[in-house]
């Protein structure tokens, strides 16, 4: 008997720090199976903190002779937010009006860590198929991050997937570039001779829950490779929050609010919102409980997160609220148990019945 399903998909959401949330609830999986993640999904996509993940998941060992073994664990990159979560989300409050127009922090820290961890990486050398948004403010175009360089497309009027010539920590800066948190990323390409670069932002602008773009292009990429169609119910799809947010402005406040009083709200509504709406049609569009027709091919990992403390705040790295989310994270697992071992027993299986079978 072959495998149940012809990919499976991992989408990790934006969310600055709380991808910590994530990288827990991966590093149980992995403990749980004893296989690294690389090995058990085919296409991994991953937005902003979500888009860290994926990168640092499927990043190639430096060591040349276990290359072809993912260079992290998942409790490696749960470390990498407790020990430089600070440094990147360099605590430059703003204190008046001047500081106001200007970004929250300083984008030095921030790449100083992405090198560090990524170091020269290419993109198109992932261990398996990535897929990371950002989106071009001068161009007004998705840029995609792609590592496979088949779907690389530079002249596209509406959206460009670039692969060749581009490093890991250079598709980590552009997909985290959170407008108000941080300035746009400058990024060198010849794709384009009037400017000569992109100008991106966080890619949680157009998809911070990037599972059903990962669908579509899983699709995509799976028919060029067999010219064959590849259907939801082939199709495994695990999509990971980073908390869903639970502050509420009310309307008595918000009615009077400006453009100045409404920018952090507006970006946390809107990425939260754009989360959310995803995660509510693939819980339509996907079989989420197994029956004697359908296996099940949808598990989404999410919790609510309290604004209590700054809890909820993208870039609130204090010792406090680390250890707060990792808090989280386990209440999550807890909660998530019988589901999440469900799926590491299928994950399990899965990657042993395919690596008995013929590349597809």
């Amino acid at each position: 008997m072959g495998p149940k399903f012809k990919r499976r998909i991992l989408s990790i959401d934006g969310g600055g720090i709380r991808g910590i949330i994530p990288a827990i609830v991966l590093n149980y999986i992995e403990e749980r199976t004893g296989k690294r993640i690389a090995t058990m999904f085919d296409f991994i996509a991953g937005t902003s903190t979500g888009g860290i993940l994926a990168l640092g998941l499927t990043k190639k060992n430096s060591d040349s002779s276990i290359n072809r073994e993912p260079e992290y664990t998942a409790a490696e990159l749960v470390n990498f937010y407790r020990k430089y979560g600070g440094k990147i989300f360099n605590q430059n409050i703003p204190l008046d009006f001047d500081d106001l127009l200007q970004p929250r922090h300083k984008p030095q820290g921030r790449q100083e860590v992405l090198k560090d961890l990524l170091g020269e990486a290419k993109i198109e050398d992932a261990l398996r198929e990535i897929f990371i948004p950002s989106y071009d403010i001068e161009l007004r175009v998705p840029i995609f991050f792609t590592s496979n360089p088949d779907a690389e497309e530079i002249k596209s009027f509406d959206s460009r997937k670039v692969c060749t010539g581009f490093k890991m920590w250079e598709a980590a800066m552009a997909t985290s570039a959170a407008p108000t948190f941080f300035p746009p990323y400058k990024l060198d390409t010849g794709h384009h001779t009037d400017e000569g670069y992109y100008a991106l932002v966080d890619g949680g602008i157009l998809a911070n829950n990037p599972a059903s773009l990962a669908i579509m292009e899983a699709m995509i990429s799976y028919k060029k490779k067999t010219r064959e169609e590849l259907h939801r119910k082939d199709t495994l799809v695990v999509s990971l929050g980073t908390g869903s947010l639970t502050k509420k402005y009310k309307y008595r406040d918000a009615k009077n609010w400006g453009q100045i009083k409404w920018a952090l709200p507006l970006l946390n509504v809107f990425l939260d919102g754009q989360s959310e709406s995803v995660a509510y049609q693939l819980n339509q569009l996907m079989v989420t409980k197994a029956d004697q027709e359908n296996n099940r091919n949808y598990y989404r990992f999410q919790l609510p997160l309290s604004s209590d403390n700054g809890h909820d705040k993208i870039d609130n790295a204090s010792p406090s609220n680390i250890d707060h989310l990792e808090e989280r994270a386990e209440k999550l697992i807890e909660h998530s148990k019988k589901d999440l071992d469900e799926l590491c027993k299928l994950l399990k299986e899965e990657t042993e019945l395919y690596s008995n079978q013929p590349d597809s």
